[in-house]
């Protein structure tokens, strides 16, 4: 009987002790994301007052509470990025004790990304090769840098502008014979002069009249991680600091800077990271 009652003890500690290690789980928006995706990494079952990390390919990344007493995590899988099988750690930050940690396996597949040839004139031309460029490439860095721990945006993002989709995210652009990048954003045609509204809610981090390479540009911090930027603008209705509800009209639509004609440039990074913009006007995040 005493015997029997012992038995019982430890299974009943082995048991508690498991349910401590595995205690919170971890769900994952997909497990087989592709190049130019936002992968969500939620963190359930957390103790009160316990911190946690996030790593994913050799990179930490920061976790926000969010509603429902749940944890997040939001990676960004840029178009170059290294298709295979990886692994998400979430990690306990214990104090006095060993750390309990978790991981989840995804496979990040490859997705073909289109070649589009362009033309500029000998005047554009002169743009891509201008000293003047690493400027604003500095400014636009440093404002993507930016960590805030509180979310701004509310629901699904929308498009800043109803237009044609004439330049997708990840195209190889080619002018001639050269290869000069991958695009970052999307490139919605529509008329000069077109309001340009904030795709979410958000503080202005960057309204720059006077990029030489980008045009004017506006830059807005969303929360958490989350910025979203727009290109080639004619105009702008805003100033740095100034705070943006959804919708709101941010500027006009030109063709400024590096453009053939008129349009937006609409670009979402994640953490510094430019993924494909698209998916958040389809899910919430």
């Amino acid at each position: 009987m005493i015997f029997a009652m012992k038995s019982l003890i430890i299974v009943f500690l082995f048991l508690t002790l498991n349910f401590r290690v595995w205690a919170f789980e971890i769900r994952l928006s997909t497990t087989v994301p592709t190049q130019g995706d936002t992968l969500a990494v939620e963190v359930k079952g957390v103790e009160r007052g316990s911190k946690y990390s996030c790593w994913f390919n050799a990179r930490e990344y920061p976790v926000y509470p969010i509603e429902g007493g749940s944890l997040r995590a939001l990676i960004g899988l840029p178009y170059n990025f290294v298709p295979g099988r990886y692994a998400v750690l979430i990690a306990e930050k214990g104090r006095g004790r060993k750390k309990r940690k978790k991981y989840e396996l995804l496979t990040v597949n490859r997705k073909v990304f289109p070649v589009s040839y362009i033309t500029f004139t000998a005047e554009k031309r002169k743009l891509i090769a201008s000293p003047l460029n690493k400027r604003e490439r500095d400014l636009i860095s440093t404002a993507l840098k930016i960590e805030k721990k509180k979310q701004h945006w509310e629901g699904k993002f929308i498009l800043p502008v109803q237009g044609k989709i004439v330049g997708k995210y990840g195209v190889k652009r080619i002018a001639g014979k050269e290869f000069l990048w991958s695009h970052k954003g999307v490139d919605l045609k529509v008329p000069q002069g077109t309001p340009v509204q904030a795709a979410n809610s958000g503080e202005v981090i960057l309204a720059e009249e006077g990029f030489y390479l980008h045009g004017k540009t506006v830059t807005i911090d969303h929360g958490q991680g989350i910025t979203t930027i727009y290109l080639h603008l004619k105009s702008i209705n805003v100033r740095k600091g100034n705070k943006v509800t959804k919708g709101q009209i941010i500027g006009r639509v030109g063709e400024t800077g590096l453009a053939t004609g008129p349009h937006l440039h609409w670009g979402l990074y994640v953490h510094g990271v430019p993924v494909d913009p698209l998916p958040w006007v389809e899910r919430e995040y």
